[in-house]
């Protein structure tokens, strides 16, 4: 792995082109591919946005030969990774691309996802925002540490507890400035803007997946429906349907 990584730097552009002119190359971000050969961590909402978006940049170029670039059209950022839905696409996709160029850390790779979705698994999704912040933090570590395999897993323990933890930095910053937020006087506190007013929607917390909207059938819109209108199996945006972690699961 680390030979390959000191061989594809020295001139990472040109490796880039030999990869997408191989056969069977999988379609991926031009610009993740160069952050895949040069070790580094690629951007998943990125890896996302180019796998669902319909409109380009041409900003983009791909190396010909050594000396000759031709602009290339590619997708621009437009979507975020927020659920577990989106990150296990977004992650599949960069398995399948890294996987191409370094066959050997297929079961690596998906010994990692196995261990990140766990926590998907057994978090409240109203709180998954930050395993993804997780999931980055140990991505990084491994860019700055290129021996380093994604399925040792006692490496990642200390940003666990950072990021997951109630004890943890990370998680304990990120509460206090929830608390100090919640003051009275504003909304939903005291008499401040918008006290005695109720919201057409339930609080998140008593939130469930509307199984109609999932069907299909829902007459509502997604204010005025009493559960929300996510998927039933991961909570992400489309219907369970379509969804590629329950695909994914049969």
């Amino acid at each position: 792995t680390l030979d390959c990584y000191e061989e594809w730097t020295e001139d990472p552009k040109y490796f880039r082109g030999q990869v997408t002119a191989t056969p069977g190359c999988p379609s991926f971000p031009l610009s993740q591919w160069m952050l895949l050969l040069e070790g580094r961590a690629p951007d998943l909402e990125k890896v996302l946005s180019g796998h669902y978006s319909t409109t380009i940049d041409p900003k983009q170029s791909q190396l010909l030969g050594k000396g000759f670039e031709i602009p290339l059209a590619q997708p621009t950022t437009t979507h975020r990774v927020r659920t577990y839905g989106d990150w296990s696409v977004a992650t599949d996709l960069c398995v399948e691309a890294l996987t191409f160029i370094m066959p050997w850390k297929e079961s690596e790779l998906h010994g990692y996802k196995q261990y990140l979705s766990s926590f998907f698994v057994n978090v409240h999704y109203s709180l998954h925002s930050r395993i993804i912040d997780f999931d980055k933090a140990c991505r990084l570590k491994v860019e700055g540490q290129k021996y380093l395999q994604f399925d040792a897993i006692s490496e990642f323990r200390h940003l666990e507890t950072m990021h997951l933890s109630s004890l943890g930095m990370v998680a304990f910053t990120e509460l206090q400035q929830l608390s100090s937020s919640a003051v009275p006087g504003e909304k939903g506190y005291g008499k401040g803007s918008g006290a005695g007013k109720k919201s057409s929607r339930p609080d998140s917390s008593r939130g469930e997946p509307c199984h109609n909207w999932n069907r299909g059938i829902c007459e509502k819109s997604s204010t005025d429906c009493a559960r929300f209108h996510v998927c039933s199996k991961c909570r992400g945006s489309h219907k369970r349907g379509d969804c590629p972690v329950a695909k994914g699961s049969k």
